[in-house]
């Protein structure tokens, strides 16, 4: 590959990466925390995504990408409401999660593809980042770099969030030791309640910056929840630095097997999977389980 072409899949992976560290932080925090697996993750993306998508003039970008932030929340919260119906305590039942956040997955998109008629759909870059420049040689899009951006400063702030505050110290107290955390009296209930509004909060975010790349499309669902379980996987449950480290190995991988080898690149992430848990089975960043 020369050298121009490299620099090119380097800088597409690195914010893809970033996108995908959006999406799958707030995963990783509520099943690191709540032991919670939360299949609607990516069907939340989906209809973010359309609601995005529905406010497809460049002048509503900005309000388009905080109305798929705000359905991301409010479609977490009513699966979290549901889980506190079903059961006294989360986490005490991962079949019934299953079970239930797959029926949900499906509900979503079903719901999605009669609201939207399942046709794909993409939201039109803003005038502030749209166009191209010259990278190395090869013409790249603006938005893909101001997408980048975004998702850096969204990440160093959810960064900021956990570890220089008392929530984020709640947060990861839970992570590692959640009954530890119940009975210092620590109000749990809240705290888990808080975990998975920003995680739907961040898929949404997550799906309104990346509409004018990836748009919103059925099926979509599935090839999230897919992207955000590998790097649950990858990095560690609960761990922000996992995710980090995981998503951009993710969208590297994902950019140069594209390029390299278009034919076989849905397994250029699995072969990072497989090399990955071979060398550490917990995960880049992950506790080993005793």
């Amino acid at each position: 590959m020369a050298p121009d072409q490299v620099v090119l899949q380097l800088t597409i992976g690195t914010s893809f990466g970033l996108l995908l560290f959006l999406l799958a932080s707030g995963f990783t925090l509520t099943f690191g925390l709540a032991r919670y697996v939360n299949l609607t993750h990516g069907a939340v993306f989906l209809v973010a995504a359309y609601v995005a998508t529905s406010l497809a003039k460049q002048g509503q970008f900005v309000l388009a990408v905080l109305a798929a932030a705000g359905t991301g929340l409010g479609l977490s919260m009513v699966v979290y409401l549901v889980s506190r119906l079903r059961w006294s305590k989360l986490g005490a039942d991962h079949l019934s999660q299953v079970l239930l956040t797959f029926g949900a997955l499906l509900v979503f998109a079903e719901l999605a593809r009669v609201a939207w008629d399942g046709l794909p759909r993409s939201l039109p870059e803003p005038r502030f980042a749209s166009g191209s420049f010259v990278l190395a040689g090869v013409s790249f899009p603006r938005y893909r770099l101001y997408m980048g951006a975004v998702a850096l400063v969204l990440a160093a702030a959810l960064w900021w969030l956990q570890e220089r505050t008392t929530f984020g110290a709640l947060v990861r107290a839970g992570v590692d030791d959640r009954d530890m955390l119940e009975a210092t009296g620590s109000a749990a209930k809240p705290l888990f309640a808080a975990v998975f509004g920003l995680s739907g909060c961040l898929a949404g975010l997550a799906a309104g910056l990346g509409a004018p790349v990836i748009g919103a499309s059925m099926g979509q669902e599935f090839t999230v929840l897919v992207l955000a379980f590998v790097v649950v996987v990858l990095g560690g449950p609960g761990n922000l630095t996992g995710a980090f480290v995981a998503s951009l190995a993710v969208g590297l991988a994902d950019a140069f097997g594209k390029a390299l080898l278009p034919t076989f690149a849905e397994f250029t992430m699995m072969g990072l999977v497989v090399v990955v848990l071979a060398w550490r089975p917990a995960g880049l960043f992950g506790a080993p389980q005793t």
